[in-house]
């Protein structure tokens, strides 16, 4: 995640020259008096520019930008090196997986799946594939009805292998005695740990998949769509969705831009968002400034402890809120642990009404597809003055 983060800033300094460049000739009638020097690279007419000299090569795994390469190209080359190192072959395909093998190739076109993430599943099944084996449980069938658009163990009769995405919790002969050609599960809450060793001694591959940002979703799409027999769905919807993505950060101005401070908010606990995790990712690719980047340790972790006089003395334009559960839930919690704090009540941003709570289904959950809505919501929240 640290490696992209430098890679996004590397394009997004490439975007500032190159819109600092044209913005004296672009021009943009929507912009307000407030925005003049923020806003002044934002015209429809850049981005659709950029878009129609650059809709050629995605694939570029160099995102070292020659003089003569565009923003958006940019954009695109960071956003695709995971993806672009993928390897089709005619009956497998070759990637690097979170299992810590140098490489990994699996057969196309499983015919016996099961797949023990939930979000994961979604992803699969976007990719053009089915499951036999999944897990249930009340969170995992509302991610599927949400992106699935069904209850698939309910609905299609898909096995329910446990009830919990822990490895911990996983009954290993059901999954072996269901027979898949391949398994696919997270090296996150020792997924991966439980079932290498029955899957391996059954003579079942494994994707050991570890998904944390949009370049992760546009190689897993890749991928999975490749292994489905499906290798169109890459373009018609991950790219797609890369175009959209790449879209929105244009827009986003590089100067007077707003300092942000961004909490998780677990069940009983807040903590700050580095720039190692999706979201603080997202808020640096969009050239607003991540207050917790500059606290001790904030280069290591992905989350640090608050000590809300820290974040009193950067005083941030905008406060996000992370939610784990939902937004109510994550409301209450704030109003628990923070209410009355004089400290918390006397922030700019929380007098000037700017905490915002991010949708647990687009800023938690895997949005897949819906990565760029995801982009979209947060730009407007930093950016309110600007039409994305």
């Amino acid at each position: 995640m640290k490696k992209f983060i430098t890679l996004m800033l590397s394009a997004s300094l490439v975007l500032g020259t190159l819109l600092t460049s044209c913005g004296s000739t672009a021009g943009n009638d929507e912009t307000t008096p407030s925005e003049s020097t923020s806003a002044n690279t934002n015209s429809g007419d850049t981005s659709a520019d950029t878009d129609a000299d650059t809709s050629a090569d995605t694939s570029a795994a160099d995102t070292t930008a020659p003089e003569n390469t565009t923003a958006a190209d940019a954009l695109r080359a960071s956003f695709l090196e995971k993806a672009d190192a993928v390897v089709v072959n005619d009956d497998s395909v070759t990637f690097t997986d979170a299992s810590g093998k140098e490489s990994v190739t699996i057969a196309k076109d499983p015919k016996n799946v099961v797949n023990l993430y939930a979000s994961f599943t979604t992803l699969w099944y976007e990719a053009g594939g089915t499951v036999s084996g999944c897990i249930g449980g009340d969170s995992s069938v509302a991610l599927y009805e949400e992106y699935i658009g069904r209850d698939i163990t309910a609905d299609d009769g898909v096995t329910t292998v446990a009830t919990s995405s822990s490895g911990k919790k996983w009954d290993t002969e059901t999954i072996i005695a269901l027979e898949p050609d391949l398994i696919i599960c997270s090296t996150a809450m020792s997924g991966y740990k439980t079932i290498e060793a029955p899957a391996e001694a059954a003579g079942i591959p494994v994707i050991a998949m570890s998904y944390n940002d949009f370049a992760d979703y546009l190689k897993w799409f890749k991928v999975f769509s490749n292994l489905t027999g499906h290798p169109e769905l890459y373009e018609e919807v991950a790219l797609k969705a890369l175009d959209d993505v790449v879209d929105v950060l244009l827009e986003c101005p590089t100067e007077n831009t707003p300092s942000v401070f961004c909490m998780f908010s677990s069940a009983d606990t807040l903590q700050a968002n580095t720039s190692g995790t999706v979201v603080g990712g997202m808020i640096s690719a969009m050239n607003a400034k991540n207050i917790v980047d500059e606290w001790d340790g904030a280069a290591d972790a992905e989350r640090l402890d608050i000590n809300l006089e820290t974040v009193f003395a950067a005083d941030p334009d905008i406060i996000l809120v992370q939610c784990h559960a939902g937004t109510e839930d994550a409301m209450a919690l704030v109003q628990t642990l923070y209410g009355d704090n004089p400290v918390w009540q006397s922030l700019s941003a929380v007098k000037n009404g700017k905490v915002y709570y991010l949708e647990k289904s687009l800023f938690h959950n895997k949005p897949n597809s819906r990565f760029a809505e995801a982009y979209k919501v947060l730009a407007q929240y930093l950016y309110p003055d600007i039409e994305f």
